[in-house]
């Protein structure tokens, strides 16, 4: 199950964030995209859960302080 994590530091790196969720759920990658605004990146994280327990989630890490900024969770709807 994919998800999109918007409002992420600049400092943020892809070992922070499977480190911040790896005993909540088996991160299979994380892929941090800096083009557009490298200050506000976002990251592509594709977590090995049903989207029940990727919902769980959502609820308990939207709106996170993290690393020096707030964290926003987005599911996509359309997924393989």
């Amino acid at each position: 199950m994919q998800v999109l994590i918007r409002g992420l530091h600049r400092d943020v790196t892809e070992d922070m964030l499977q480190e911040k969720l790896k005993n909540h759920a088996p991160v299979k990658s994380v892929e941090i995209v800096r083009e557009g605004d490298p200050d506000h990146p976002w990251a592509w994280v594709d977590l090995d859960i049903d989207p029940f327990a990727a919902w769980r989630l959502l609820r308990r890490f939207d709106r996170q302080y993290f690393a020096g900024s707030i964290m926003r969770w987005y599911i996509p709807a359309h997924q393989d």
